[in-house]
């Protein structure tokens, strides 16, 4: 049995029209499956949740949806020892996918789900702030990016553009908008629950298990989701010009020797920060904090290759 978490909105409404593709081939291969459509925020976790509680044994579901789908799922499972998670990636960004080099084609991906030759068993991240818990798959980041997923997330033209391909230039036009108006940030960090650091001007820092974030930028290339560690991507101390033209190098991960930007690795990172922030979570945001605690559970997510 394969349970199939499908987000029919995702993409601006491809994500139904994908969901039609993979059907129609699971009914020609008489494949025993029920599909779950999500309808509102946080809906998929309330899913999984009800699918662990009333099956046993291990578990086959199925994400067909994004990066956000993917974070309600994993956020929802009771016990990660009683899942087998296969990903038809259908958002706007897809930096999992990407990450684990996962096929493109709706269908070819459906194929390895039902014919696995070999699993991936990957970190996740956790950020924590007082009673806030949550798990992310990819990337939490706290000031610059969580403000620009803000932003895309309440965007109506991020919808209208998407349905013509052209997406990217929804999250360019936030990014030149925000960068003007995003506010610096002084930082205290503990690294590791040892190392102290402190610093003036900050605009984002961002904690990463993947390399890719925001639809295939590189903020930390050297990445390793299977090291048990975050990659924090940080930059500090720039003006907003020398910013604009840092931002391009980001594609290619050219940005790692730069003045201004740190990149280390870390199990453990506490971030205080002196005004409150926006946060995101593999692209989700729910508000502003001026306090979390992240960190990194190795090889915790076993997923089809």
């Amino acid at each position: 049995m394969y349970y199939f978490i499908v987000n029919p909105n995702s993409r601006s409404g491809n994500g139904i029209k994908i969901w039609y593709l993979v059907k129609n081939e699971l009914d020609s291969l008489e494949v025993q499956y029920t599909a779950y459509f999500t309808r509102h925020n946080l809906h998929a976790s309330e899913i999984v949740q009800e699918i662990c509680d009333s099956s046993s044994g291990v578990k086959n579901i199925v994400v067909l949806g994004g990066d956000g789908t993917m974070n309600e799922v994993i956020n929802g499972i009771r016990d990660y020892d009683d899942v087998i998670l296969g990903y038809i990636p259908s958002g706007s960004s897809n930096d999992l996918a990407r990450s684990l080099s996962l096929p493109k084609d709706p269908i070819k991906s459906l194929k390895n789900i039902l014919t696995p030759n070999r699993f991936q068993y990957v970190d996740t991240g956790c950020v924590n702030s007082n009673d806030f818990q949550r798990k992310f798959a990819v990337s939490c980041g706290i000031g610059f990016d969580a403000k620009i997923c803000v932003v895309t997330n309440r965007s109506k033209l991020k919808k209208v553009l998407n349905k013509f391909g052209l997406g990217k230039l929804t999250y360019i036009m936030i990014t030149l908008k925000e960068l003007i108006f995003t506010p610096f940030m002084d930082a205290e960090l503990i690294i590791d629950n040892k190392i102290s650091k402190s610093y003036k001007q900050v605009l984002f820092i961002t904690s990463m298990i993947h390399k890719y974030e925001g639809g295939g930028l590189k903020f930390t290339p050297d990445a390793n989701p299977y090291d048990g560690k975050l990659s924090v991507c940080m930059a500090h101390g720039l003006s907003r010009l020398k910013i604009l033209f840092m931002l391009p190098t980001l594609l290619f991960g050219k940005h790692t020797g730069l003045k201004g930007i740190e990149i280390f690795d870390c199990k453990t990172l506490d971030i205080t920060v002196d005004k409150p922030a926006s946060v995101h979570f593999d692209g989700e945001a729910p508000g502003e904090l001026n306090q979390i605690k992240l960190s990194c559970t190795p090889k915790q997510l076993r997923i089809i290759k």
